[in-house]
């Protein structure tokens, strides 16, 4: 039988995952109040398994607001930024999530698998690693939303970027040939950056400090080369079509050699499993009879 502070903990590790559980599934007072606010997009941009556990942050919060670290602090603000869930959490938060994570896989891992299904008393280096596991999930976790959206991102942008070059060809200026890309684009997270700095211009920022914060939003390269190409033109009171014209270009050919190199990547990345997967069942059948009618002579070709 289980000691008693295991069963206490494993007791209220299934509250927990009831509660999460519950808080999943929104209750219709809220889907009314979210439909008549117009706020349901916002509410789906962070992870539901954060929306679940948001109500126990505050209570975990005093236990980690000791933490410093203000360059780890910047970090998460800048990835919440960058996967398009700016204000999503806050460091406090984040950090009370880390603990809860660890709280969870330490659970699962240890008090679930190891206690109460195998029954086996673990070493302490599988706490140790179950602990560390639930310590990095929410950094990893983040860490993937932001390559997630920056794909899509990289995946949209030449096709964006024809577009506002056309608009802007065809007479409109750089805010009109911004708000036509907005309407006539596939929804998108590039499309929503670019609604959020047409947004930043009409409330009075100029051109230059919305393409920058376009630019550190979004954090990739292609982006801050583009807005840096039309903060130079805006600068010099070049005409902006060539210059978007000419970045369309760059871009398409950055993305036929960006398809090339991970090509041969590929081609590296397949000698691990056939070298050590493929060849070795090769060889098996082609030297195989060889070395049975070796050993054996010719029974094997007898039989």
């Amino acid at each position: 039988m289980l000691p008693v502070p295991y069963i206490i903990i494993l007791l209220f590790f299934w509250i927990g995952l009831f509660y999460m559980a519950f808080q999943l599934v929104p209750s219709g007072e809220q889907q009314e109040l979210e439909e008549r606010l117009g706020v349901g997009g916002v509410a789906n941009a962070v992870s539901p398994l954060i929306t679940a556990l948001r109500p126990l942050f505050n209570l975990m919060i005093p236990l980690v607001r000791w933490i410093r670290l203000p360059r780890y602090r910047q970090w998460i603000e800048r990835k919440f930024i960058n996967a398009g869930m700016a204000g999503g959490l806050s460091p406090d938060e984040f950090f009370a999530y880390k603990l809860i994570m660890m709280c969870v896989f330490w659970g699962m891992f240890v008090g679930l698998l190891c206690k109460v299904i195998i029954g086996w008393d673990e070493p302490i280096w599988i706490d140790a690693a179950a602990l560390g596991v639930g310590l990095f999930f929410p950094d990893i976790w983040i860490d993937g939303a932001v390559k997630e959206r920056q794909g899509q991102i990289r995946r949209s942008l030449p096709y964006v970027m024809d577009l506002l070059t056309l608009s802007v060809e065809a007479g409109l200026d750089f805010i009109a040939g911004i708000g036509k890309v907005c309407e006539k684009a596939k929804a998108g997270p590039l499309v929503d950056e670019f609604a959020y700095m047409l947004g930043e211009i009409q409330l009075g920022a100029s051109r230059q400090q919305a393409l920058r914060n376009f630019a550190f939003r979004t954090d990739m390269a292609e982006t801050r080369s583009f807005a840096a190409l039309l903060i130079q033109a805006d600068i010099l009171g070049a005409s902006v079509g060539p210059v978007l014209r000419a970045q369309s270009d760059l871009i398409r050919t950055q993305r036929f050699q960006r398809a090339e190199r991970i090509g041969a990547y590929a081609s590296q990345k397949i000698l691990f499993p056939l070298i050590f997967c493929i060849m070795p069942a090769v060889f098996v059948v082609i030297f195989g009879p060889i070395a049975l009618n070796f050993i054996y002579g010719d029974m094997v070709i007898g039989n």
